[in-house]
This record gives C-alpha cells, sequence and structure tokens, in this order.
C-alpha cells in the first residue's frame, strides 16, 4: 500500500498496485520512488532526449516546427470561419453583419480559453521541469489535475456564457442582423467550450512533455474538418442543407469535438511521455495550488490582455456610429492575416518554454538562456517575412478575407500598421514565452499589465482625444492600431531586459 502525504497527516491508503504518487512537492516525489523509465527495447531507435544535447538552431526547429505547424493550422480555422463569413450570400451590409458576428465570437472564444490560461501555464512549466528531471509520475498527476479542473471550468464557463448572450451581445453594440447572427454562433459554440478547453490544457501538457507533434496533428485534423464541414453547412455543398451563418458555426463545434476526443486518446495511450490513467483525473488540491501559483500571474496577465482589447471594441472599434459593424469587420479581418504571422512566433515561444524548462530540470540554465535567444532570433527573421505582405498590398490581403469594399478601406491603413508590429511583437512573445518556461510568470504579466492599461490605451486616448478629435471609422481604427504597435514593442523591450537578467535561472516551481 501507500501513503498520500498531505500537510501534516496521512489521509488515504491505496492498493500497492497503484505507482504514481500525488506529491506534496517535486523534492518529495523523488524521496517517494526512483524515477520511472520504460524497460529499453532492443529493436527500436531511440534518439537522445533534447537535454542531453547542446542547445542548437536545429534543437529549437525539432520543437518549433511541429508548433508552429499547430499554431498555423489554427490560425487557418480561425481563418475560414471569417473567409466564409465574409463570403456568404447576401449583399455588403450582410456580409459585414456576418464578419462582425464571427470577429465578436473570436473574443468571445479567447476569453472562454483565458478562464483556464493558468492551468495550461503551469502545467507546461511543471511538466516540462519534471520531463526534464525524468519524473514522469509528477507530469501524470499533474497533467490529469489541470484537464480535470479544465473541463470543470469550462462547464461554468458556457453556463455563464449562456445566460449572459444577450448582454453581452448589446454591451458591443451589435443590432439588427449582426446582433441576430451573433447570437446564432453562440448558442452552438457553447456547446463544445468545457471540452474544448480541457483539449488545450491537455496539449499544453502534452508540449511541456517535449511532444509537439501530436498537438500538430491534432489541430491539423481539426482544420481539414473545419473546413469541410463549415464549408458544407454554410453553402449547401456534399449533400449537406445551407444554414448559413449558422452552418459555420456548426462546422467548427464537429472539429473540436473531434479535438478533443483525439486529446484524450493521445494522454490515455501515451507509452514514452505523458500517459495517464482513470485515477489521475482526480483533482489533488495541493497539485492544482501549485499549478496556480505558476500560472496566475499569466492568467491576471491574459485576462488584462482580454479586457483591454474588449474595451476597445466596445467603445472604439464598435461605437454606435457604425451600425453595419464595418469597423470590427475591418478589425477582425486585420487579425485574421496578422494571426498567418505571429502564430508560428507562438510556435517560436513554445519551444523555447519547452527547452528552458527542460534545460532547467537537467540543471543546464546556460543552454537554458541560449535557447531562449536562438528561438528569438528564428521568430524575428521568420515574422519580419511574412509581414511583407501585409504592408506591400494591403487590400490584396483584405480582399481574400472579405468582399466588401467599406470594409476593406477601414482596414488600409491597419493592415499595414499589422505588418509593421511583427518584429517587436516576435520578441515579446518569445521572450515572455522562455521566461514562463523557467516559471518566472510574474514579469511577463508586469510587461503586459503595463503595455496595455498604460501604453496602448493611453496612446489611443492621446490620439482620439487630443491628435484627432474628429472622429470617424478609418481614424479610430487607425488609431488603434497606431497604440497596438507602440504596446507590441514597448513589451518587447521589457521582455528581453527581464531575460537578460538571471533571476528566472533560480525559479522554483
Amino acid at each position: 500500500m501507500r501513503l498520500y502525504p498531505g500537510k501534516r497527516n496521512y489521509l488515504a491508503l491505496e492498493s500497492s498496485q497503484t505507482t504514481d504518487y500525488p506529491e506534496w512537492e517535486e523534492g518529495q516525489a523523488a524521496a517517494l520512488a526512483q524515477p520511472t523509465t520504460p524497460p529499453p527495447d532492443p529493436h527500436r531507435r531511440t534518439a537522445a532526449p533534447l537535454t542531453l544535447q547542446s542547445v542548437s538552431i536545429r534543437s529549437v526547429l525539432t520543437l518549433a516546427m511541429p508548433a508552429i505547424g499547430e499554431q498555423v493550422l489554427n490560425a487557418i480555422i480561425g481563418l475560414t470561419d471569417t473567409v466564409i463569413a465574409g463570403h456568404i450570400r447576401g449583399t455588403a451590409n450582410t456580409i459585414a453583419a456576418a464578419t462582425a458576428a464571427v470577429g465578436l465570437m473570436t473574443y468571445l472564444q479567447w476569453f472562454a480559453g483565458l478562464m483556464t490560461a493558468a492551468l495550461g501555464v503551469g502545467a507546461t512549466a511543471i511538466v516540462a521541469r519534471s520531463t526534464g528531471a525524468n519524473r514522469t509520475r509528477v507530469a501524470n498527476r499533474v497533467a490529469g489535475t489541470c484537464v480535470s479542473a479544465a473541463f470543470l471550468v469550462g462547464v461554468v464557463t458556457a453556463i455563464a456564457m449562456f445566460v449572459l448572450a444577450h448582454q453581452v451581445i448589446a454591451l458591443c453594440g451589435l443590432t439588427g442582423q449582426a446582433a441576430a447572427f451573433a447570437q446564432q454562433y453562440l448558442r452552438i459554440m457553447l456547446i463544445t467550450i468545457s471540452l474544448q478547453t480541457a483539449s488545450q490544457i491537455g496539449m499544453a501538457a502534452i508540449r511541456g512533455a517535449g511532444d509537439t507533434v501530436n498537438p500538430m496533428r491534432i489541430m491539423f485534423m481539426v482544420m481539414v474538418i473545419n473546413g469541410v464541414a463549415s464549408t458544407a453547412f454554410t453553402y449547401g455543398w456534399l449533400g449537406a442543407p445551407a444554414w448559413g451563418l449558422p452552418g459555420d458555426a456548426f462546422g467548427t463545434l464537429l472539429a473540436f469535438l473531434t479535438g478533443g476526443v483525439c486529446t484524450s486518446v493521445i494522454l490515455f495511450t501515451g507509452r514514452r511521455k505523458l500517459h495517464l490513467q482513470m485515477r489521475h483525473l482526480r483533482v489533488v488540491p495541493h497539485v492544482l495550488r501549485r499549478v496556480l501559483k505558476i500560472g496566475m500571474p499569466s492568467w491576471v496577465e491574459g485576462v488584462l490582455l482580454w479586457a483591454g482589447q474588449f474595451l476597445i471594441v466596445v467603445f472604439v472599434i464598435n461605437a454606435r456610429t457604425d451600425p453595419h459593424g464595418y469597423t470590427l469587420a475591418a478589425h477582425v479581418s486585420v487579425l485574421r492575416i496578422e494571426s498567418i504571422s505571429f502564430l508560428p512566433g507562438f510556435g517560436f515561444g513554445i519551444a523555447a518554454s519547452s527547452l528552458v524548462g527542460q534545460y532547467l530540470g537537467a540543471k543546464k540554465p546556460a543552454e537554458a538562456r541560449r535557447a531562449g535567444h536562438i528561438a528569438a532570433w528564428l521568430a524575428l527573421i521568420t515574422m519580419t517575412i511574412l509581414a511583407l505582405p501585409m504592408v506591400l498590398c494591403p487590400r490584396f490581403m483584405l480582399d481574400l478575407i472579405v468582399h466588401s469594399p467599406p470594409v476593406i478601406q477601414v482596414g488600409f491603413w491597419p493592415m499595414i500598421l499589422a505588418g509593421v508590429a511583427q518584429p517587436g511583437f516576435a520578441l515579446a512573445i518569445v521572450f515572455s514565452g522562455a521566461l514562463k518556461g523557467a516559471g518566472e510568470t510574474v514579469l511577463p504579466m508586469i510587461s503586459t499589465i503595463t503595455g496595455v492599461l498604460l501604453v496602448r490605451l493611453g496612446v489611443l486616448a492621446l490620439l482620439l482625444l487630443v491628435i484627432w478629435p474628429h472622429h470617424s471609422l478609418v481614424k479610430n481604427l487607425t488609431a488603434v492600431w497606431i497604440a497596438v504597435v507602440v504596446d507590441l514593442n514597448y513589451r518587447a523591450v521589457f521582455n528581453y531586459l527581464a531575460y537578460r537578467h538571471s533571476r528566472w535561472q533560480h525559479t522554483r516551481v
């Protein structure tokens, strides 16, 4: 039998058949049991762990390329939904209303994901450190606790959003056809939120264990199903009913349901890294507290970033003077195009986070530091190249997304500014990810708080209240993106300076 350690007493006994320990802390886990490794298979070749090698461009790309693939696939999913909305049958006003509705859903989906962001960051950091130290029991227990907690939080979030759907849509100023589209889309989207949040946390744990290939495979499957099903149910192709915009939402629902099931299969059938069993899904309070201790600063960071963006939508982008939703439709179109650039950057950020955590777990801080720098340079080069079409041919890029001349006119200058922002965004993403991989989540949080609340909103207020007091749709959205450029470059400098210091190398998780 075995003992479950509590604060000062032993709470339960279990059969000697169980082999994982819900540890009070990682050090205690090492004392309770030796790290377990599967017996070697003489007929199978296995690569040496990354932490036994010196970090290099190749080792960064080994983790980054699947993560970049996953992020690009994720961008294509959102891009597909927006393109379908931007090309539904109807007038230019109908197209703008549908695109604005899908844009609002983007913010609400972002909010739903944020509710479990603390679990994702904490799980990634602890699983990465545990994997680097070859402590698979710790990794399994943390992953199982986080997946279960994410599912429960997702259920509560879905219920709250269902009850408050009408109020949220009205707050954003959507009226008439745009509001009706948003209501239809939201009701369908809420069905999958709990499984989607659990899937996101499960994939975060898988990445922390150094496996970025399987999450990419899952996202590829989700992308294909979303593209086929959403198109079919929107336009009535392949014998499916033509539901219009609700068909777009229904296709996305089917895709994410499939993704959640596939993530569960990988977690429960893993052989060399994470391998959950049903007992791991019990939420262990002290494990959850340990995860949240690391992840809460990132949660606060994400919520404040979302709040700053959402306030801009409420008070600037979707003002009552824009009843057709041209500004929100243009803003969302620019964001979707920009995502093709910055989501690969997040792929390098994921690689930096995983490598930094694993090298610190292997007691190699110099290699951890070098991994962050290599990932930053690769992200900078990649995102700068991908930003060039945004700067050089903005109208053409926008027309690919939404076939509405008024929307393209409003989004012209914001599209150029989005391209200008990408180099700074690359550095901000990777150095933030590297710090979080080390368990240092407070400094990235401070960076985001000051960047969004002071820099972004401050610059926006200066432009709209002092420099451009006479507002128009074009000036409002252009001012928003000028503020975004200043904010992202500020955060790039802040996170780089934080990474230069060695404090994060000694952070305990």
